[in-house]
């Protein structure tokens, strides 16, 4: 076979083997997002000996255990924060231990900045507006973060932590607490 030949053929199977890949990924819909933040409420409130209870990860311990925080309670699952103008979720009611803690908390939204942060809207813990600190973080998947949450009480009571991670976008499920 001469050299002509073989590019021609080469040429005609690529196009044979190329056309179906185009034709399966023009009805896929392609999202502008390719990341989704995930966040879940962690208290310094002695852990749940329910074996089903939220578990706090190893690098929210670590990172809280640095700052002097030893006892760690996650009281929800993960869960996605809405992007701006979805939904505004409710993540926790604010009751453990069937006690009140606060006020309900809701994520309101993601926004996505043009240096490649995101920023998280957080409202609730208190009536009043609380001091939250580092809603911020690299808009790469893998990112995290802590953010620290004071409602203003006085005594441990009124500190929380948001954990915060960068990840692939996976279908919200029905069950947002526990």
């Amino acid at each position: 076979m001469n050299t002509i030949t073989k590019v021609l053929s080469a040429t005609v199977l690529g196009f044979i083997l190329l056309i179906p890949a185009q034709l399966s990924f023009a009805n896929d819909q392609i999202s502008d997002k390719k990341n989704a933040v995930y966040a879940k409420i962690i208290l310094p409130a002695q852990s749940s000996n329910d074996p089903t209870a939220p578990k706090v990860e190893s690098w929210i311990s670590k990172s809280l255990n640095k700052r002097g925080v030893a006892k760690l309670r996650a009281v929800t699952q993960w869960i996605r924060i809405p992007e701006k103008g979805d939904d505004v979720i409710e993540a926790w009611d604010a009751t453990i231990d069937d006690k009140n803690w606060g006020c309900p908390v809701t994520f309101s939204a993601v926004e996505r900045t043009k240096d490649g942060k995101i920023k998280i809207e957080v409202l609730g813990f208190s009536p009043a507006a609380p001091d939250i600190k580092g809603r911020t973080l690299a808009a790469e998947i893998g990112s995290r973060r802590i953010a620290l949450v004071n409602s203003g009480k006085v005594n441990e009571e009124g500190i929380a932590y948001i954990a915060l991670l960068v990840g692939p976008i996976v279908a919200r499920s029905d069950s947002k607490k526990n």
